[in-house]
């Protein structure tokens, strides 16, 4: 499993979702990261007043349907409903640069958390 991320990847959602939806759709998927296998990333939804926000763990992107398969509520979030047009971005999270610490530590070195406060 490798975390992948790419540089001020953002789109927005094509349609509303639920709090329970595991299927995002986006208005354009060009600036996310290319996952295969067992790669995810971690994506950041926000409502446009930014009031909700929603951390993802998304392990498949569907490059032709635009289409995210997520897991919904991570990194101390919890999901939440997002309307048609809200915004999905990848952004650093604490997630994010824990795993790829943790990768990283995989050839011999000490696994750690981060704590961001």
């Amino acid at each position: 499993m490798t975390v992948k991320f790419s540089n001020n990847a953002s789109a927005l959602l094509d349609g509303a979702i639920t709090n329970s939806a595991t299927s995002i759709t986006l208005d354009d998927v060009s600036e996310f990261p290319t996952l295969s296998g067992t790669d995810y990333t971690y994506l950041t939804l926000s409502n446009a007043a930014a009031t909700t926000i929603e951390i993802v763990k998304v392990t498949a992107i569907n490059t032709s349907t635009k289409v995210l398969t997520a897991v919904r509520a991570q990194d101390s979030t919890s999901a939440s409903a997002f309307a048609d047009g809200d915004i999905c971005e990848l952004r650093l999270t604490t997630a994010l640069l824990t795993d790829k610490v943790n990768e990283a530590a995989g050839d011999g070195g000490v696994a750690m958390s981060i704590a961001l406060g």
